[in-house]
């Protein structure tokens, strides 16, 4: 079986101390850093779901998706398409960009959320609600880390730590 692949399985997400171990974990977002209470309450737009039948705030999103999947384009390229995607702790290895490019509009989408991994690149990335994802970079860190938040500022994302 993948060693990565493996070392997701076993993962306990609920020991961050332990992950940061392991991993060089960080996370790519819309905003530039874990929003507070009130900052949440305040936003417009934190998720797909607060989209509704606004076509302001659909705009807003399409933007900030647009965005993401810029991003997990690079991602596949990086990856040579070696991509497994994880949906209700089932892997489903990856065939083609354009089974990928569904998986990933559909996470981003919140219909269904996914974790994707590149075992190549030796990193996974878990989606989430609120237009946040967070990566998981195994130790010793075969993706750069100032390349990656380059790529990511490029593209108009933010990238920031815990």
């Amino acid at each position: 079986m993948n060693t990565l692949m493996d070392k997701f399985i076993n993962s306990d997400f609920s020991n961050y101390s332990a992950l940061e171990k392991e991993y060089f974990i960080f996370y790519i977002s819309c905003f530039d850093h874990f929003l507070s209470e009130d900052e949440y309450i305040n936003v417009d737009l934190v998720c797909y779901a607060d989209v509704g039948k606004d076509p302001n705030k659909m705009k807003q999103f399409v933007q900030i998706k647009n965005k993401f999947i810029v991003f997990y384009k690079l991602l596949f390229k990086l990856a040579k398409g070696d991509v497994i995607v994880m949906l209700d702790n089932i892997p489903i290895l990856i065939k083609s960009f354009d089974e990928y490019q569904r998986h990933v509009n559909n996470a981003l989408l919140e219909s269904p959320l996914c974790t994707l991994l590149y075992p190549t690149l030796g990193c996974f990335t878990r989606t989430g609600y609120d237009l946040t994802h967070e990566f998981f970079v195994l130790k010793p860190k075969l993706l750069n880390e100032q390349k990656i938040n380059k790529s990511i500022k490029k593209i108009g994302l933010n990238m920031f730590k815990k």
